[in-house]
């Protein structure tokens, strides 16, 4: 055997050993998706951009947009948490028919499951496309006990991953503060970190409540309130606008914050409800595969826009794989 016939087959080895070493680093390294919510001054979404209008960056660092499309008729696995503690009981038809409006408003083909939570999460219709089935679950929840937001979001985040849709969502429908759960705030931020989920939190308030940028009916609700809150209000019951947020923030989804005495007139709910089954239909999706294979780590995620509209969508993920 010569030498150069010896060189060439090292040669065609080492070769194959890059090719193979190539694809292994590929197969670890995952696409991470981002959905981009792209408004104008005006807060009107902003339609027929394309990738190279955005600039995504990873721990400060502009990333390759390997994937990019913009979400008008994309299905979506939705999630429904709706609160049945005791003290919904005033407010519980009113969210049921809003929710309802909801499911028959997004997409035929959207798959749709609902649990609620009062002082454990239930599940009462797991994901289907029938909406007289959801219906029917609905209308047989019955308002009593604690507030257990944290585990039913927890059971909502593995739930969601049976949809048969890639882009997910889940609705949750509150009126006060998590109080009998055995998961904790951080676990659900940190498990709403590693998953791919847009999460609308809507607090419903019996307080007068403090004016927020992530709220944006929040004004206009408030100055109709009189300026004293009620004499009497347990803690449980009051909403905090800071969880709603940590929701919102850590999916890139959206908060709102509602007053109780105002739920039924003006169908706020229902306007809230409509403005989220809008956006779901208006967003954009970039994806891009990381240098580096999962980590186990926090890495910050920032979008830009080239012509200076605004966009928002989740500030980071945790590279796990999950």
């Amino acid at each position: 055997m010569g030498r150069g016939f010896q060189a060439f087959i090292v040669a065609v080895a080492l070769v194959a050993i890059a090719v193979a070493v190539s694809a292994q680093v590929r197969v670890d390294v995952r696409l991470v998706n981002v959905v981009s919510t792209v408004t104008d001054a005006k807060g009107r979404s902003v339609p027929n951009l394309t990738a190279a209008d955005f600039v995504l960056e990873e721990d400060g660092k502009p990333q390759d947009i390997a994937h990019f499309s913009q979400d008008y008729d994309v299905p979506v696995s939705m999630g429904i948490l709706l609160d049945t503690s005791g003290s919904m009981d005033g407010k519980i038809r009113t969210a049921v028919e809003a929710v309802e409006r909801f499911s028959r408003r997004i997409k035929p083909n959207d798959d749709i499951f609902l649990i609620t939570f009062s002082g454990s999460p239930t599940l009462r219709q797991d994901f289907t496309d029938d909406r007289e089935k959801l219906s029917q679950a609905l209308r047989r929840v019955t308002p009593t006990g604690g507030t257990a937001l944290y585990d039913a979001l927890s059971d909502g985040l593995v739930r969601i991953r049976s949809g048969k849709h890639t882009k997910r969502a889940m609705l949750i429908i509150t009126d006060g503060q998590d109080t009998t759960s055995t998961a904790t705030l951080d676990d659900v931020v940190q498990s709403t970190r590693a998953s791919d989920v847009l999460l609308y939190p809507v607090g419903i308030s019996a307080l007068n409540f403090a004016k927020g940028p992530d709220v944006p009916a929040l004004e206009a609700i408030a100055a109709l309130l009189p300026k004293t809150s009620p004499a009497v209000q347990s803690k449980r019951d009051e909403v905090d606008l800071n969880v709603l947020r940590a929701f919102a923030e850590n999916s890139g989804g959206r908060a709102f914050l509602l007053a109780e005495r105002l739920i039924d007139r003006g169908n706020q709910i229902e306007k809230v409800l409509d403005a989220i089954a809008d956006e779901l239909r208006s967003q954009y999706t970039l994806g891009f595969y990381p240098s580096r294979p999962d980590d186990g780590r926090f890495h910050s995620l920032r979008i830009r826009a080239r012509t200076g509209i605004t966009i928002r969508a989740r500030k980071g993920y945790l590279a796990t794989g999950s």
